[in-house]
């Protein structure tokens, strides 16, 4: 098979690869589309101390099963499946609270295994013991499918923050994961959402993706618009899916008091970010921090897309065949859009 695999910092090669035979509790899969997330855009540029190179890396994956380990028994070949992005070990303590996406091993797609910028991943059995593997249904296309797990980590913070009908929620970043929020938070009933986001691109997405009122933080004032459009309170809730420490510190001013602040993105070579504390006792904030998504969220976004509950097309602005990997990062990297998806079988 071919696949594209990481070799150095920066350096993505399109490569042959012979894969081993499949072991009795592993199931082969065929690729048919792969998004590009975040991390692996920061993989791609810094590296991470999780992967030994090459690694073909990649989690967010759509595809066909087309061989079964000898004890398989709850798949068929030709059955179309997505997946989740974490391997958990099933026996740890969050293991043992359906919690596997903090599973002590730390395990994931992509990262200690080859994932899926490939023609065919083959998945671990503890992966298939533990991990999610979800079928789709027969309307929902595998780019649609891919979106899942990016998907599931929105529902994630979301269950997480408890948003309510009527409320106003401020959301930092208007890229792939912010626009889901977006989308997500109207269709729940959120009465207003308000976008922060300095490229004029996104702030156009985020205007499509249903946002209410999109603010420029370089020609605005963040902090006196937000007050404003509140009626003086602040914001519900904040979520920040940008990584700024300058947002995280915004963001307590922003919410009212006894509001919250959901942190979707981490903040990359920084030891410490600053943070008035006293903005959190005094307004009496909950302040959640969210990653990854545990099963159940996994289940709930492929019924989200298998449902049509949003356009799930929307988020796709830009496909590729496998052989054009390295432009899809480069592509991603210039947030010209939104998702960048690669299409092996193409």
């Amino acid at each position: 098979m071919y696949g594209v695999a990481l070799t150095d910092k920066q350096t993505l090669e399109y490569q042959q690869k012979t894969l081993p035979p499949l072991e009795h509790n592993e199931i082969l899969l065929k690729v048919h589309a792969i998004g590009i997330c975040g991390s692996d855009l920061r993989i791609f540029q810094h590296g991470d101390s999780r992967i030994s190179l090459p690694r073909i890396i990649g989690h967010e994956i759509a595809g066909e099963v087309v061989e079964l380990g000898s004890s398989i028994s709850r798949f068929d070949i030709g059955d179309r499946v997505t997946l989740g992005a974490h391997i958990p070990c099933g026996v740890c303590v969050y293991c043992q609270k359906n919690q596997g996406h903090h599973c002590v091993k730390g395990h994931s797609m992509g990262y200690q295994v080859d994932g899926g910028f490939a023609e065919y991943v083959a998945l671990p059995g503890t992966f298939v013991e533990n991990g999610s593997i979800q079928k789709i249904a027969a309307t929902t296309s595998y780019e649609q499918a891919c979106l899942s797990e990016p998907f599931s980590c929105v529902l994630s913070g979301l269950q997480e923050l408890q948003p309510e009908p009527g409320d106003t929620v401020v959301v930092y970043g208007a890229g792939a994961i912010g626009c889901m929020y977006i989308a997500a938070l109207k269709r729940m009933g959120v009465a207003k959402v308000i976008v922060i986001q300095r490229s004029a691109p996104r702030r156009q997405k985020a205007i499509e993706a249903g946002a209410d009122i999109v603010i420029n933080p370089t020609s605005a004032d963040t902090l006196q618009q937000v007050i404003k459009e509140t009626n003086g309170q602040g914001a519900d809730s904040i979520i920040i899916t940008a990584p700024s420490p300058d947002a995280q510190n915004e963001a307590l001013r922003l919410v009212k008091t006894t509001g919250s602040v959901l942190i979707f993105a981490g903040i990359k070579n920084q030891s410490s970010v600053p943070l008035n504390t006293n903005q959190i006792m005094y307004k009496q904030l909950r302040v959640i921090g969210t990653h990854g998504a545990p099963r159940a969220s996994h289940v709930e976004a492929v019924k989200w897309i298998d449902q049509g509950l949003l356009d799930f097309d929307f988020f796709i602005t830009h496909s590729f065949q496998l052989e054009e990997t390295a432009k899809a990062f480069q592509t991603a990297d210039s947030k010209e859009g939104l998702k960048c998806v690669v299409k092996p079988q193409e």
